[in-house]
């Protein structure tokens, strides 16, 4: 949380430095004395960025640095806010009031007084602040820069300090990695050798530790650690391991060992116990099988140690194949059974994946047929690297280990010659990472032992001897849990040779940096979540151990369901809760308690120790995120884990928020799209159930449940003030004055108390979000500095809610009524926003804009009218809203939609519009053959314009034929909708090279307009609503003059098709091949040819809405059952 906390400070500053510099420059606007202060401020804040700067998290988890950084931040906020409010003065119409102010002591004070008195203000805790900084000395404790450290004279004692800190790191990871490998659960008995290549006192230092390690005590009932001396002598070692098996029951074992021998005895113990034997020094053969035979495998999970200096020893102890791990100082190596490496047994939430069982992966089979097809890809292209990436916990090595194993251990087609896994350990070496290949390419085969074996004493290269064998064969690598490009960089130049005939499949989880190494995009593989049925048939194959546990009513339980959501599809997670829950009797009471506090739970729980290497990854990325993208992700808590939100609504907040600012090059919208892909790479958004992935940007997205409780932990566990300040109220809330912030939440499920919404501070509240009901008290004039008021969805706003929102909120940048279907009217004082940038009022019942909201000169974004389809056999209904003249001096616009032109003062609209040169999406309701010459006119110059939604008026086709073919909008185009058509298209259609996104509404399309849109080349989504007057066709084949079946439509991946009468769809054999989902909404019989659907290879769903002909039902339902990929069908 201090990162958090420090990355927001550092950009809240750098951006109240900005607007400070911005308002000195407008001194016309500010009192001479005001804008003095302004430059006080703006270079002590240049001084605060400069300490910032220079500030990390380590130094803010000092507890006097953490408050001053704390008290920046808070000053930051009140700044900017003050600063806003000077620049956005309207002191032209003062002047009466000040004359009054002179006859009259009790005349209100002026809006420039106040601001004034404000900015003094600030300017006294501006001083105060940065005195704090002196007076207690706050810059002693950040370090001195690290160049000042390594001035000559800066020798001897702090660079062997350093040294010693590496150290310690590197065999704390070795003594984690070996008690993992101890701890792992299985029910076998296990060894694992530990082959000591250099001195051995690191190595017994390491196995001394995690044999000591409190974790390892509970998981074996009797503990030994023996070293071998010599001459060899089996009956004292026995006698030794036994004495350590009762070495707190001294009594217990002098009375046993009466009366039987000593080695029936020590049997006794190791048939009916669980037991960890460490066996120290073992240096021949002889030794270990003599050893070997009174070490029974019981099926409970015992482990065995075996230390030796002889690589043959370390090897045949484990028995082939093996898998090993080296040292971070290579002096030492451990061997251990694939059953390890892959977490066999009951503990399957590793990295590792699961133990390898010939059954299929839990709700991954689409991910099973899919990967197949990259390593042949790459085979078919000459290429060698393909990529897995997902985020940690989400089954990528499970995954890939599936594949592997179908490679290499059912020898498929003898595909490859050699193979080899290796997980990538740090710091990086690359001739360890080599040394670990050669090892798992020679583990089935005992007579390279000795090759590999003088190839570590320095013998041999064994970089180069990889080469060489990568070259040379035909070779599978795995590449497990890469972590940066450099490590990649440093791989790829010493292994990957283009003259061979090798795959190597990179597994990070990172997006950027599968990108990085994958040869080509299409290579890249990945990984997501679970959806929550298939996350429920893994909870219950793994609950299902636990007698007394209901696995029937699972998925009925709504705390089991709850707490099953929270795991975000996470395997790892879903294992390691259902494991823990399966060992309790009283399941249901540690399902409320997990469910309680979640994250905690996970994080602090001994059971769940295994998932410390996803909290690792989690407090690493965060540690390492760019400030300017934390408070973005962190913003993302505002919403519920289970809401969809759409794309842009997240973004235009994030803009009005100042999250996303304006640069030399992109717009602040621009780069909030920017920011939405980062967090898009990290999972920590994703695509509601059932959508189709395509290459348009993400329309509506869910937050992964798992990472939004992650995020919503936080202030919880930390003792630092949560950076956003988000407060939610949910549920039943007693009253408390310990509500504050500046983001406040309702959730549907809160009880709508007003003495308790009444009793919180609104003085710094810069968003208000409600989810649900909407109450008239939920406005307060203490919402002085309210930015964004999302009223997105809520039910019960009225007219006169509106008005009081407008009359007291005059701060406001963000406003959405979106879906307040009771909103008739826009006030007319709606113009007193002079700071409104986004206006949302799509699917209300306004139709009219009032004349003043032309003074909105910020206005940038303005969404109107209702775009929801009639019923199918009725004409769509009015959804433009109208406006006044006066529009073209919005210039900041760049979103308009959707505007009636069907009107008296339409064809001036239109003018206007042509002067508005920076849209990028815009909507027009009502065109015709009147002001056709006018609409095409209007968009010629729009040369950002990238989507476009018109509404033709019956009895106008060709109306848009006047486009010119050389318009740039034609060329940048990425998303049209065309509604009114009869049975032709537009001639310039042919044209869109960048088209998309493709809607049409149109009475019969003509056979070569179908053929025109089969060939635009990068058109991923085409949604058609056909009426036909009577029994139509829809043909989707496309043919040369000769008659020739062409490939067609090739990179559409979403099809709907909307029609009122009988239908009969054609798809032909090449037509539509990356068809991943076709929706349909029908009225009427509607034919799909089976033969031609089973050609849509990569379907996925068919989704059938509105029709209740059973029959179709059922003819559909056979049809995809004997498809191929068995798509699913979906009724509504």
């Amino acid at each position: 949380m201090a990162d958090l906390v420090l990355g927001v400070a550092k950009s809240l500053v750098q951006g109240t430095l900005t607007k400070a510099q911005s308002a000195i420059e407008e001194e016309s606007r500010l009192r001479q004395s005001t804008q003095r202060d302004l430059v006080f401020i703006a270079g002590e804040f240049q001084m605060m960025q400069s300490f910032l700067s220079v500030t990390t998290e380590e130094h803010v988890r000092n507890n006097i640095v953490s408050t001053w950084v704390t008290q920046v931040r808070d000053l930051a906020y009140d700044v900017e806010d003050c600063i806003e409010f000077v620049v956005h003065l309207d002191t032209k119409s003062d002047w009466w009031l000040r004359s009054i102010k002179c006859c009259n002591c009790m005349a209100p004070a002026l809006s420039l007084d106040e601001a004034n008195a404000d900015i003094e203000q600030l300017k006294a805790r501006v001083h105060d602040v940065s005195q704090r900084n002196i007076r207690y000395l706050i810059g002693d404790f950040v370090p001195k820069p690290i160049t000042e450290m390594n001035q000559p004279g800066a020798t001897g004692p702090s660079s062997s300090m350093l040294a010693k800190t590496r150290d310690t790191a590197w065999m704390q990871r070795d003594v984690e990695e070996l008690t993992n490998l101890i701890t792992k659960k299985g029910n076998g008995l296990e060894v694992i050798s530990v082959w000591v290549t250099g001195g051995d006192s690191v190595a017994t230092s390491i196995t001394r530790k995690a044999f000591d390690d409190p974790n390892v005590w509970g998981n074996f009932t009797c503990r030994a650690w023996v070293k071998l001396l010599h001459p060899f002598n089996l009956h004292d070692l026995i006698r030794s391991l036994l004495d350590q098996f009762y070495a707190n029951f001294r009594e217990v074992q002098q009375e046993a060992i009466v009366g039987i021998s000593l080695v029936q005895e020590f049997m006794q113990q190791v048939n009916n116990q669980t037991y960890l034997i460490v066996l120290e020094d073992v240096s021949t053969m002889v030794e270990w099988e003599a050893i070997r035979k009174y070490l029974p495998d019981r099926g409970n999970g015992s482990r065995i140690v075996v230390s030796t200096q002889q690589f043959e020893i370390a090897s045949f102890c484990t028995r082939l194949p093996y898998f090993q791990r080296f040292s971070a100082d290579q002096s030492f190596c451990f061997f251990f059974k694939e059953g390890l490496q892959s977490d066999g047994g009951k503990n399957k939430a590793t990295d590792r994946g699961i133990l390898i069982d010939h059954s299929p992966l839990m709700g991954r089979i689409p991910e099973i047929d899919e990967l197949p097809k990259y390593p042949a890809l790459a085979r078919v292209n000459a290429l060698h690297v393909m990529s897995v990436w997902g985020v940690a916990g989400a089954g990528k090595s499970a995954l890939v280990r599936n594949l592997y194993h179908k490679k290499v251990h059912m020898l498929q087609n003898n595909e490859f010659d050699k193979h080899g896994w290796v997980d990538v350990s740090y710091p990086f070496n690359l001739r360890v990472f080599c040394l670990s290949l050669l090892l798992q390419f020679h583990s089935h085969s005992p007579k390279a032992n000795e090759a590999i074996y003088c190839s570590t004493r320095g013998i041999r290269d064994p970089i180069e001897e990889c080469h060489n064998l990568l070259k040379d064969h035909r070779c599978l690598v795995v590449i497990d849990n890469l972590k940066s490009t450099e490590e990649w960089n440093l791989i790829q130049a010493a292994l990957v040779s283009r003259r061979s005939q090798s795959i190597i499949i990179v597994i990070t989880n990172e997006a950027s940096l599968a990108l990085h190494c994958a040869d080509r995009k299409e290579l890249v593989f990945n990984v997501k979540g679970l959806e929550i049925g298939a996350a429920i048939d893994l909870f219950k194959k793994e609950v299902s151990k636990n007698n007394f546990f209901p696995v029937d009513d699972i998925a009925n339980d709504k705390e089991l369901r709850q707490l099953i959501s929270k795991c975000g599809g996470l395997p790892k997670v879903i294992v390691a809760i259902a494991d823990s829950l399966a060992e309790v009797y009283n399941w249901a009471e540690r399902t409320r308690v997990l469910n309680d506090q979640f994250i905690t739970n996970l994080e602090t729980g001994q059971e769940f120790s295994c998932l410390q290497s996803l909290f690792g990854w989690i407090h690493s990325y965060f540690r390492s995120c760019p400030d300017f993208l934390k408070p973005c992700i962190f913003y993302l808590s505002i919403f519920p884990k289970s809401q969809v939100i759409r794309r842009r609504r997240l973004v235009m907040r994030w803009v009005t928020e100042g999250y996303s600012k304006d640069k030399p090059n992109y717009t602040a919208e621009e780069n909030g799209e920017e920011l939405f892909s980062k967090i898009i790479e990290l999972s920590m958004i994703q695509p509601p159930e059932q959508a189709i992935i395509t290459n348009m940007r993400m329309i509506r997205f869910q937050v992964s449940a798992f990472f939004h409780e992650y995020i919503i932990s936080r202030p919880k566990e930390e003792n630092v003030t949560f950076a956003l300040e988000v407060f939610a109220l949910a549920g039943c809330c007693r009253q408390t004055t310990g509500r504050t912030g500046r983001h406040l939440v309702i959730e549907e499920s809160w009880d709508r108390d007003r003495i308790v919404f009444e009793s919180i501070d609104f003085s710094r509240l810069r968003s208000f979000t409600v989810f649900g009901k909407w109450e008239s008290f939920f406005i307060s004039p203490s919402m002085k500095v309210l930015r964004v008021l999302d009223l997105e969805n809520a039910s019960g706003v009225t007219d006169e809610d509106l008005k009081k929102i407008v009359n007291l909120l005059h701060r406001l940048k963000y406003l959405s009524l979106r879906g307040c279907s009771e909103i008739r009217h826009l006030p007319s004082t709606l113009g007193h926003l002079r700071q409104l940038q986004i206006l949302d009022v799509r699917n209300t019942s306004i139709v009219t804009f009032p004349a003043s909201f032309t003074k909105l000169e910020k206005l940038q974004y303005i969404r109107g009218g209702t775009t929801t389809l009639a019923d199918l056999t009725s004409p769509h209904k009015r959804v433009g809203v109208e406006l006044h003249a006066g529009i073209e001096k919005l210039t900041a616009l760049h979103t308009i939609g959707v505007i009636n032109v069907d009107i008296p003062r339409g064809k001036a609209i239109l003018s206007e519009l042509r002067k508005l040169t920076q849209l990028r999406k815009l909507g027009v309701f009502g065109v015709n053959k009147n002001n056709s010459n006018q609409f095409c006119s209007a968009i010629s110059d729009h040369a950002h314009l990238e989507s476009l939604s018109v509404w033709i008026n019956k009895n106008s086709q060709n109306c848009l034929d006047g486009i010119s073919s050389d318009t740039p909008p034609l060329k940048n185009l990425q998303s049209l909708k065309l509604f009114g058509l009869v049975n032709k298209l537009p001639v310039w259609i042919y044209l869109l090279r960048k088209i998309k996104k493709l809607v049409l509404e149109i009475t019969t399309p003509a056979e070569h307009d179908m053929a025109v849109l089969g060939g635009l080349q990068e058109l991923c989504v085409l949604r058609l609503c056909v009426k036909p007057i009577q029994a139509g066709k829809l043909n989707f084949l496309v043919k040369t003059v000769e008659g020739v079946e062409v490939l067609s439509y090739e990179k559409v991946k979403v099809l709907e098709i909307a029609c009122s009468s009988p239908l009969h769809v054609t798809f032909g054999s090449l037509a539509m091949r990356s068809l991943e989902q076709l929706t349909v909404h029908c009225c009427s019989e509607l034919t799909l040819p089976f033969d031609e659907i089973r050609n849509l290879t990569k379907l996925r769903e068919v989704r059938l809405i509105g029709s209740q002909d059973d029959a179709l039902k059922k003819q559909l339902d056979e049809q995809l059952k004997l498809h191929p990929n068995k798509p699913a069908l979906k009724l509504g």
